[in-house]
């Protein structure tokens, strides 16, 4: 069966703390709520993929511990074929605590990486050779090379959810045709806070499309005809956690059904502002029909 799109990456158990704002250090507060969740970049990417009618396989792997089977049975249940993922016995699986500042609307992340990944050659290449796209995070570094250079010589386009800087990006971003990355992300790499400068930049080291995220500024796009850029839809921000990742996804999705790239745009900072109005990355994550409300009632261009 041929996939839109393999996915390759970190998959993780989320355990979201809401709390009423960050205490100081040494200190103590009341939890508002707490919940658990599958997160990563890629999984929730896709996750959103699956249910916007896309057809997707993960490659990862989780350990024996209790949030395997979590994980197992989420990804699962989204639809996702983990016929090329697999639990690596006698390990541990990615794990993160969430605090969330409900005043100050913002996340602060502790998290645990796994220490074991799948290598490159348990990778499944006829899975990746058939599929439309192919996603990353950049993890593992050698595994997620190895699937970029599968892909490109399959002519499968290969896409990227950058995030923050990770060893190997300047061998893998030549084989990229579509890269997503934060703001905080060309500082740590181009060393430039420039944002039309980095753009213009990493097109040049080989993807055909860019793009950066700035939070409440917005986001920006570069490809060949030039720059867009997308005015932050003003929300009530409850959760950031996972908005990289949902706007990643929705940008794939985009691109897959062959929208002009500003309404490509348009609709990842729409899909990702959505999702931030509510707590976690499955209730939160919008539907067809909410986002493209959105679209339709954007009384100026955007």
């Amino acid at each position: 069966m041929n996939y839109d799109v393999v996915g390759l990456g970190t998959v993780v158990v989320d355990h979201l703390v809401l709390l009423a704002q960050h205490p100081v250090q040494d200190a103590k507060t009341n939890i508002i709520s707490d919940a658990y969740q599958v997160g990563g970049p890629v999984p929730t990417a896709q996750v959103l993929l699956s249910r916007f009618g896309k057809r997707n396989a993960f490659i990862g792997s989780w350990g024996d511990d209790q949030y395997g089977p979590m994980i197992e049975q989420d990804l699962k249940a989204e639809h996702l074929d983990l016929t090329a993922s697999r639990m690596l016995p006698g390990t541990r699986s990615g794990y993160a605590q969430v605090w969330i500042d409900e005043q100050a609307e913002t996340r602060t992340i502790a998290c645990y990486r796994p220490e074991h990944w799948l290598q490159p050659h348990e990778l499944d290449t006829a899975l990746i050779q058939q599929a439309k796209a192919v996603h990353l995070d950049g993890w593992p570094q050698e595994t997620c090379l190895q699937a970029a250079q599968v892909a490109r010589q399959a002519g499968v386009m290969v896409s990227l959810d950058a995030g923050s800087l990770k060893p190997g990006m300047s061998e893998l971003i030549p084989y990229l045709n579509v890269m997503n990355c934060p703001r905080r992300f060309i500082s740590e790499y181009l060393q430039t806070d420039n944002i039309h400068a980095a753009g213009k930049a990493l097109l040049k080291q080989g993807p055909e499309i860019v793009t950066i995220t700035d939070g409440r500024r917005g986001a920006w796009l570069f490809s060949s005809a030039g720059s867009l850029h997308c005015e932050a839809l003003p929300v009530l921000s409850l959760d950031t956690t996972g908005a990289g990742d949902v706007f990643s996804g929705a940008l794939l999705y985009g691109i897959l059904e062959a929208w002009p790239l500003d309404r490509v745009l348009k609709f990842a900072c729409v899909t990702a502002a959505l999702k931030c109005e509510r707590l976690g990355n499955r209730d939160a994550l919008p539907t067809l029909a909410e986002i493209e409300a959105v679209l339709q009632t954007r009384a100026r261009p955007i």
